[in-house]
């Protein structure tokens, strides 16, 4: 087993924002993209009823499961997993959740507004979505396409939209209340969104 990718400093930090602005306690939660399950453990430490932990593309494409269910077993091991693409996301599949995490995602996904779409019929209270993000001049929504390795040499980064493009499409999908946190040298974002 190796070590993990993700700095311990970069995980606590990024759960203080994640779990900061929505209390777990007694919810049910949907960590899509779990990776090695960092805040999946997080939100049952913090008292979450139920956790699903899904993955599929990181435990298939170079980072095995091992990594996941050496932390669950030792920290959180009544936490759930489920090995599910993305695509095959659906709340008739997987049913509703209180609160669901969907982070680093959006920008590796080929139509991320079809999956964001599928993904927001999933979160019954909040939608918590990190991602890279597109800085503009302009607070008109956009996005922008990144063929090949463009964004940051990786093949598997398609996308960047800009702050307001990420709010609108929230809003679209029924989100009322919206709350935004930049982090990480100002190139992602950190999005809660409440029914």
């Amino acid at each position: 087993i190796s070590p993990g990718a993700i700095k311990l400093s970069k995980i606590e930090q990024c759960s203080k924002i994640i779990f900061g602005r929505v209390n777990v306690t007694g919810k049910s939660i949907l960590d899509i993209g779990c990776w090695d399950g960092a805040y999946s453990i997080e939100a049952m430490q913090r008292g979450a009823s139920r956790v699903l932990a899904t993955d599929h593309w990181v435990w298939h494409n170079g980072y095995d499961r091992n990594c996941f269910e050496l932390a669950r077993a030792h920290l959180a091991p009544s936490i759930e997993a489920m090995d599910i693409d993305v695509a095959d996301l659906s709340a008739e599949r997987l049913g509703r959740f209180d609160v669901v995490l969907f982070m680093g995602v959006f920008y590796h996904l080929r139509h991320p507004f079809e999956t964001l779409e599928r993904v927001a019929k999933i979160a019954g209270e909040c939608l918590v979505v990190e991602t890279r993000l597109l800085q503009t001049l302009t607070r008109k929504p956009m996005m922008r396409f990144y063929p090949g390795s463009e964004l940051d040499h990786d093949p598997t980064n398609w996308w960047a939209p800009n702050r307001a493009c990420v709010e609108a499409m929230l809003r679209d999908l029924g989100f009322r209340r919206i709350m935004f946190k930049r982090w990480r040298w100002w190139r992602r974002g950190i999005f809660h969104a409440f029914r």
